[in-house]
């Protein structure tokens, strides 16, 4: 065994850390506090307070909607840790789920996660969409219980898989005074997505829609300064340094990204060897960052996606050029995928591919037209820093397994 990796341990535990609980600054730590967002925490405790007083008589659906990083899922995770409390106070069986339908994709694996909170072992292969359903349905009944699921990111199920959407907002029309077993919170960064529903699942999601507004610099200040204070020993961020984070990600308008900031920037000091966190390590601590949304579409992508956005990051650096051709980023892309042994995606794939890139806000697409050529698409990434982008799927393609 090599012990020089564990002689760097010794010596780094030997040191004085300038971290309380550093745990606390992760993106998916639900802090007892949530600065600013009592309003929206209050109305959606007005929302459901009848799923407590009147147990399974109402179904309540709800859409939340803003800016990516704004607190829209930490402040319902919070919400549904309050519910799942207070139900249990007076032995009320309430379930709180919370699905990201980016990661899960098709309306199968959403329904699949959702019956495996309930029952961990329950197998994820064997069934239709119809015998989840009944599967989920007959399960609250059983026990008595009424979910509340929650889609993060709902837009990705809404164009090839609303089918999940109607079922769920419609799982109790063919009864009459029935239990209500279930109530949705959908989660979107904006409306229009919604254009692409039925008019009557439309319908019923509108009903009750909460709009969480941008962060002020006041208030990105105050939510920095409190994950400061139970992350960070005292007097290790002085309030102008969180002034100048909380510059930073206003720009940004990712929360995210200042918490990610305060942690790296800790560490730097750390391996300074400094009592505090200075401007110069907020400095080098916001280098070489991608926006936390970007983070979250590279990690949700599989091998294939992400070694086609690679061919695009990469055609764009071979060919020194601001916009490339879609046949240019397929050559790029057979090249890799040669090179790593990998069986490429048919054009039709790789061209739904291009379109996700374009929703999910990595790149920008043009449709021109010459005389000789005819139409054809041009593809350029305009927002992102492409050694950071190309650095990160390269790192993640990596960790699939494949060398690149």
């Amino acid at each position: 065994m090599n012990c020089i990796g564990m002689e760097f341990f010794e010596e780094l535990l030997k040191r004085p850390s300038m971290f309380k609980d550093e745990s606390k600054l992760d993106i998916n730590f639900i802090p007892e506090e949530l600065p600013h967002r009592e309003k929206e925490l209050s109305l959606l405790s007005q929302l459901f307070l009848g799923l407590i007083t009147n147990p399974n008589t109402i179904s309540r659906k709800v859409l939340i909607t803003g800016k990516t990083g704004i607190g829209k899922t930490v402040t319902v995770k919070c919400f549904g840790k309050l519910l799942e409390n207070a139900s249990k106070k007076r032995n009320i069986n309430i379930m709180y789920a919370h699905v990201n339908c980016r990661k899960e994709r098709t309306s199968y694996k959403v329904l699949i996660k959702i019956i495996q909170i309930l029952d961990r072992n329950f197998p994820k292969r064997g069934y239709s969409l119809q015998d989840l359903l009944d599967v989920l349905i007959e399960f609250l009944h059983r026990n008595d219980m009424h979910i509340l699921i929650v889609l993060d990111e709902l837009s990705y199920l809404i164009n090839k898989h609303e089918d999940l959407i109607y079922s769920l907002t419609r799982i109790n029309d063919d009864a009459i005074k029935c239990d209500q077993r279930l109530s949705i919170i959908g989660i979107v960064r904006d409306l229009s997505c919604l254009n692409n529903l039925d008019v009557s699942t439309m319908s019923t999601l509108q009903t009750n829609i909460i709009d969480f507004k941008k962060y002020s610099r006041e208030q990105i200040f105050d939510i920095l300064k409190y994950r400061a204070d139970i992350s960070l020993k005292k007097n290790v961020l002085s309030d102008k340094m969180i002034e100048m984070i909380s510059e930073i990600t206003f720009n940004s308008s990712d929360v995210r990204c200042g918490l990610n900031i305060i942690w790296k920037s800790c560490k730097i000091a750390e391996s300074k060897n400094l009592k505090y966190i200075n401007s110069e390590c907020i400095r080098l601590g916001n280098q070489d960052l991608l926006p936390y949304s970007t983070i979250d579409v590279l990690e949700c992508m599989n091998s294939q996606k992400l070694s086609f956005l690679l061919a695009i990051i990469k055609a764009l650096n071979n060919y020194d050029k601001v916009k490339i051709s879609f046949n240019e980023a397929l050559k790029m892309y057979y090249i890799i995928c040669e090179n790593v042994e990998m069986k490429p995606r048919s054009n039709s794939q790789l061209w739904n591919y291009l379109q996700e890139f374009k929703r999910e806000n990595l790149i920008a697409t043009k449709t021109v037209s010459e005389r000789i050529k005819g139409r054809h698409t041009i593809i350029e990434i305009p927002d992102l820093s492409l050694p950071h982008l190309k650095r990160n799927t390269i790192e993640m393609l990596n960790a699939k397994g494949f060398k690149i």
